[in-house]
């Protein structure tokens, strides 16, 4: 089977052809192979050798001997990088993730055979002829996720190949192959090997792909979940989530945190807990903080609605509403307004076009949300007073921002004084 070269792959050739005129082999692998046989976008293009890395060296002056251990080169030619990667066998696996020792060989089948599943394990050289020894085309044309050889020798030796084989199904809109699929299951308990970390990397891919739902509906049917070194904090299973269906990314939130939200809100996640579990993801703190509060405000919004519709008043809506943007600020509810209007019908409080329009509005137009805000500081409310400085300033500050919000003063040097003035008064009556 023969290809035409992509142009990422074209502008790669002459390195190919430096190592084939000094007698060695060389071949585009991986991924980049397997994209341009789908016809997607190349995001890498790797390089596979039977060169030796000092061989690389020698041949390529401008170059990073980036992981000499596992055999790998990064070579610098016309601006930009390629790995180049000897071909390699490889030892037992430490911990079902890393290899102890790699043995350098002449032979590419070898090499593939090392791969985690038949799509990622073809070969493509400088005329676009397909080495295929593992049937890789054939998978792909019936649309099926397979393990390279045997499936429980490549599921032992990296258990996070578990999760990209979730993740390459969900992507394609693959199924996993019977074989597969029953190693999965029975070497999931393996997942509590691996770094949370990587399973987060993994899911952030997953849910960034076309068919998240297709990716979290193979989650909860294989059990995978409940097997990470950290166990999600839910209320319902991830199972749950098979509602979804095969809803296309189209129907999701577009920014990937949103969809994070979008999917622990479903599953009824406390967001306290939700906050502890993302923490080992390393995702860090404003992006967890981001997701967990999204995840809180939707709980409080629910609870709004509910004293809502038993007030049968709007005010009790927009004043809670205001309160909301008090408690969450303006920047997780505009999240969360895009979050309402991106899922529809898919998130619980259900709310009209135009309901959801009038937030917005509320929310762009207050003009006060915290002290920073107001036209009057600390040391103007000490001012007024011969009390000694102490908490009971920020928490006065703190009334005169909601009240300010509410519209009940306005946001005035003297109007503030006046309103601090009494309520001070007040306190010590």
């Amino acid at each position: 089977m023969k290809m035409e070269l992509d142009k990422r792959m074209a502008e790669a050739v002459p390195i190919l052809r430096r190592l084939n005129e000094a007698g060695y082999e060389a071949y585009f692998v991986g991924g980049c192979v397997r994209d341009l046989l789908m016809g997607r976008r190349l995001s890498d293009v790797d390089i596979a050798t039977s060169a030796q890395p000092d061989s690389v060296m020698e041949l390529f002056p401008r170059c990073v001997p980036t992981g000499l251990r596992h055999g790998t080169v990064t070579v610098l030619e016309e601006g930009k990088a390629y790995e180049i990667t000897t071909f390699r066998e490889e030892s037992e696996y430490e911990q079902h993730r890393r290899p102890q020792a790699v043995r350098f060989i002449q032979n590419l089948e070898g090499d593939l055979l090392r791969r985690d599943f038949t799509i990622n394990a073809m070969a493509m050289d400088v005329n676009g002829e397909i080495k295929d020894p593992f049937g890789g085309v054939a998978d792909m044309e019936r649309r099926i996720l397979r393990c390279v050889g045997d499936p429980d020798a490549r599921l032992q030796e990296d258990a996070l190949r578990m999760l990209r084989g979730i993740r390459f199904a969900s992507m394609f809109g693959y199924s996993i192959s019977y074989s597969t699929w029953k190693a999965m299951l029975r070497h999931r308990n393996l997942l509590s090997f691996i770094a949370m970390e990587r399973v987060g990397s993994e899911l952030d891919k997953m849910l960034s792909g076309t068919l998240p739902a297709a990716g979290l509906t193979l989650l909860g049917r294989s059990g995978l979940w409940r097997h990470f070194k950290q166990v999600p904090p839910l209320n319902r299973s991830i199972c749950a989530a098979e509602p979804f269906g095969n809803q296309p990314a189209g129907t999701w939130p577009a920014a990937l945190d949103l969809r994070w939200a979008y999917i622990w809100i479903s599953l009824m996640a406390d967001h306290e807990e939700l906050r502890k579990w993302l923490l080992h993801f390393n995702f860090g703190k404003q992006r967890v903080e981001r997701i967990a509060a999204l995840v809180h405000m939707n709980a409080a919004a629910v609870e709004l609605i509910d004293r809502s519709a038993a007030s049968q008043t709007g005010a009790v809506y927009l004043d809670g509403w205001i309160d909301l943007l008090l408690r969450f600020g303006r920047q997780t509810a505009m999240d969360w307004i895009e979050l309402k209007i991106e899922t529809g019908e898919g998130l619980l409080p259900a709310m009209t076009t135009e309901k959801l329009s009038e937030l917005r509005r509320t929310a762009e137009e207050l003009s006060v949300l915290s002290p920073a805000d107001l036209a009057i500081g600390g040391d103007d409310v000490k001012a007024v007073t011969d009390k000694p400085a102490g908490p009971w300033i920020r928490r006065l500050l703190g009334e005169l921002v909601r009240a300010c919000a509410h519209g009940q003063i306005p946001n005035t040097k003297e109007a503030l004084l006046s309103e601090a003035a009494i309520r001070i008064e007040k306190e010590q009556t």
